[in-house]
């Protein structure tokens, strides 16, 4: 039988605490979408978005040669859970965005950070997305948070997942060359990190964390409710995409039945 994975219960009521006015809008605009994303949910009996996914346990090894990042990384390290999916279909590999939905502190009893990424490198370039991506590797894609968190000790930042850009050139479904990929050791993405409190011409990306992705893992997908909003990692969501998410993913997971699986989008 699947088991359910630690910390996947429902997600706790979460407020935003002085949010600034992005947050304000994504929380007014998220309210407004929520019965949409509940409709849909119902009538798919599954997510708006994301539908399906494939559930693989992970390792996290700190990588960062800043002080100040090894710390945060070293919060991250451990056991990890990940959900790649595609946003739109079910069982077809067409067109589309890519998600990614990281469970860090998996095995952990001192809570859980996730974190929710897609091909998608900024809001605006949403309708582009299934254009840039490359629909048939989960592994040849970067991976975005689109809105920032705040870092302890780093300040605000933006996150993103690097690939190891491993393309499918064969007649393997996308599933099974992700399964091939992990048996032969290759699937190995780095987490990175970049400053926003700088100057734009001084902003990089910094390596933070490799997570080694190892086996698909046998879960209940319908108890799993990942959600940036669990920040025991100190990994705190801000700005107007993740202020959205409340009210919509909330809706979202009421309306359709726990068997047909959570949220790692909406």
């Amino acid at each position: 039988m699947a088991r359910a994975a630690h910390g996947s219960c429902e997600a706790r009521r979460v407020t935003i605490e002085q949010p600034a006015l992005a947050e304000r809008c994504g929380l007014w605009v998220g309210a407004g979408l929520a019965p949409l994303t509940a409709a849909v949910s119902r009538a798919r009996h599954a997510r708006m978005f994301h539908p399906e996914g494939v559930v693989v346990r992970a390792s996290t090894e700190p990588c960062a040669a800043d002080p100040e990042l090894r710390r945060v990384a070293e919060r991250l390290a451990g056991p990890t859970l990940a959900r790649f999916s595609s946003a739109l279909w079910r069982g077809r590999e067409w067109p589309d965005v890519l998600g990614a939905a990281l469970r860090f502190g998996w095995d952990g009893e001192a809570g859980t950070q996730d974190l929710l990424l897609a091909t998608i490198r900024f809001p605006w370039t949403m309708l582009l997305a299934p254009l840039a991506t490359n629909y048939r590797s989960f592994l040849w894609n970067h991976y975005h948070a689109v809105s920032p968190f705040h870092v302890p000790g780093v300040g605000p930042a933006k996150l993103r997942l690097r690939s190891p850009r491993l393309s499918n050139g064969t007649e393997s479904t996308r599933r099974q060359h992700f399964e091939n990929a992990m048996r032969a050791g290759r699937a190995v993405f780095r987490l990175e990190l970049r400053h926003l409190d700088v100057s734009a011409l001084r902003r990089r990306w910094q390596p933070l964390a490799e997570i080694t992705l190892l086996a698909p893992v046998d879960v209940d997908q319908g108890a799993l409710r990942f959600s940036p909003f669990n920040d025991a990692a100190g990994l705190r969501p801000t700005g107007f995409v993740h202020a959205m998410r409340l009210a919509a993913y909330a809706a979202s997971q009421r309306a359709r039945p726990a068997s047909e699986g959570a949220s790692s989008g909406w």
